[in-house]
């Protein structure tokens, strides 16, 4: 039995979520980790939550895709940042509020709970309050 080796495996996920996404879904590689930079976030935010420094400089080398783990987490902060952005109406009143604790998330601040989905869906979940009028 052939074992299935990891670039093919990785590929094969790659297409389900294009497919899944209906092909609209940008995938990052590490050049394109530059689009996180430009929406506020820092280098050392980048490395905290898409990839650590030594890997992202390797694909930036070698022009290889972000592994879809390493996606997922670059589409995710970039999804918060733009709702923030559109609820708050200024990219830089939406980046101050993403970096401030915050009462409704029990003092925790919003860009900290980014690592994960579930945190994400927290903090999205904030700002929809916030869009809907509803401040605690």
């Amino acid at each position: 039995m052939a074992s299935i080796s990891s670039p093919s495996k990785d590929h094969s996920a790659q297409a389900l979520v294009q497919t899944a996404a209906g092909g609209t879904l940008p995938r990052f590689d590490g050049r394109s980790v530059e689009r996180l930079k430009e929406r506020g976030f820092s280098m050392d935010e980048i490395y905290r939550f898409v990839a650590p420094r030594r890997t992202l400089a390797r694909r930036v080398e070698k022009g290889e895709p972000l592994t879809l783990a390493e996606n997922d987490s670059a589409q995710r902060i970039l999804r918060i940042s733009e709702l923030a952005d559109k609820v708050f109406g200024e990219h830089e009143k939406a980046q101050r509020w993403l970096r401030k604790a915050n009462r409704s998330l029990n003092g925790v601040v919003p860009i900290d709970l980014l690592e994960s989905e579930t945190g994400a869906r927290l903090v999205e979940e904030a700002i929809l309050r916030i869009d809907h009028g509803i401040y605690i």
